[in-house]
């Protein structure tokens, strides 16, 4: 589904000048065949979290940033112009995020790809769209983002509506009478609940709706309001951990629905905690190369250059990268400006999951939602929604 050099000069110069060309087409030659070598550098910026918590993620979105700069200098890179990274440390804080953002503008970029922790990537917009720098957000959720308005910042994720839609249209494939759709009271759970139990019931749909307490949510309970409402499809809006705990129990109570879980659960947390209780159970989440098989190329690309797998913020910094460099050919000019202009309008370009092209408020037309589903303990993929 959809989801939807001009030269002047005297005679003496301009025998100097085409000497010179002459020279240089010579060394050009000497150089090898191919793409022309590019003239000069147009650099990116690139804002990640390199140290704490998230610093293997960080590395990840990095490289994934580099082998799209790297295969883009091989194809000639950039209006004959080589692609050069500035890459800064971008924490996780709201700190130090303005700090990295603010420490990229300095640095002439065209353009910023990057932003992995909330907090970290809202307060680096804000400082990159002061100095009407384009920032695609590459990892971060997209609700804050979009909200904020900024003129120069485009987010790579979808939006908690759009799961919301996702997972309804998924249930709508598995034909329910009645839903249950439980969280763990958590602003976000609380949120993603009540727009799925809206459009279940504006789906004509029964549904049952609860939330328990964030810090320890009572499952016991949840299980039982499944019970009584005699649902037939389960949607868990909350954590991971307590998610792989609640299919359990549902389980062991004889439970024999449909489970699924958001994209909150996509953890390794979830299938521990619910061991074989989660097979079957279906996961809404944000597109993984793991399970993308348009990305199955790619990364063995990346496995080649990096000796590991790539995970998903490279997936996301890679296709980031490439519609800027594909911004600034579309446009002709480098400038920033041009590029912002020029963002909205890209044609025909292509990520790993479609079509990239961004609605009116800067979110994503088309969201890179997917299903997954666990199968023999893994996670496996069931379909690549697509909503309008």
């Amino acid at each position: 589904m959809r989801r939807r050099g001009a030269m002047r000069g005297i005679a003496l110069g301009a025998t100097a000048l085409v000497v010179s060309a002459l020279l240089a087409a010579c060394t050009a030659s000497d150089e090898g065949a191919g793409a022309p070598r590019p003239r000069g550098e147009i650099t990116f910026g690139v804002l990640a979290p390199l140290s704490g918590d998230l610093a293997e993620r960080g590395q990840d979105l990095v490289d994934g940033a580099q082998l799209a700069a790297a295969e883009i200098n091989d194809q000639g890179g950039v209006l004959g112009r080589q692609v050069k990274l500035a890459v800064v440390d971008g924490g996780c804080t709201s700190a130090t995020g303005e700090q990295g953002a603010t420490e990229l503008t300095t640095k002439s970029v065209v353009a910023v790809v990057g932003g992995l922790c909330e907090d970290a990537a809202v307060a680096a917009a804000d400082a990159v769209a002061a100095a009407g720098t384009p920032f695609l957000v590459s990892s971060a959720r997209a609700d804050r983002l979009i909200e904020a308005g900024l003129p120069s910042v485009f987010p790579m994720e979808g939006t908690v509506y759009q799961e919301a839609l996702a997972a309804v249209h998924w249930m709508g494939y598995r034909s329910p009478q009645r839903v249950a759709v439980l969280g763990d009271g958590s602003p976000a759970s609380q949120r993603l609940s009540g727009l799925v139990t809206d459009r279940v019931k504006a789906d004509g749909l029964k549904v049952t709706s609860q939330n328990a307490e964030a810090n320890d949510p009572d499952l016991a309970k949840l299980a039982r309001t499944v019970t009584a409402s005699k649902a037939d499809f389960v949607y868990w809006t909350g954590a991971a951990e307590p998610g792989g705990r609640l299919v359990s129990a549902l389980r062991r109570t004889g439970y024999a629905g449909y489970f699924m879980a958001s994209s909150g659960s996509d953890s390794p947390e979830f299938l521990q905690a619910a061991g074989a209780a989660a097979e079957d159970a279906f996961l809404t989440m944000a597109a993984d190369p793991r399970l993308l098989p348009t990305a199955t190329d790619w990364a063995a690309r990346f496995k080649g250059r990096y000796q590991r797998d790539p995970g998903r913020d490279a997936m996301q910094a890679y296709d980031a990268l490439r519609a800027l460099a594909e911004a600034v050919r579309q446009a002709g000019d480098p400038a920033p400006s041009k590029v912002v202009e020029n963002l909205p309008r890209l044609e025909d370009f292509t990520t790993f999951t479609g079509t990239l092209r961004f609605a009116a408020d800067h979110s994503l037309t088309y969201d890179n939602y997917i299903i997954a589903q666990v199968s023999g303990g893994k996670l496996t993929l069931a379909s690549k929604l697509r909503t309008d």
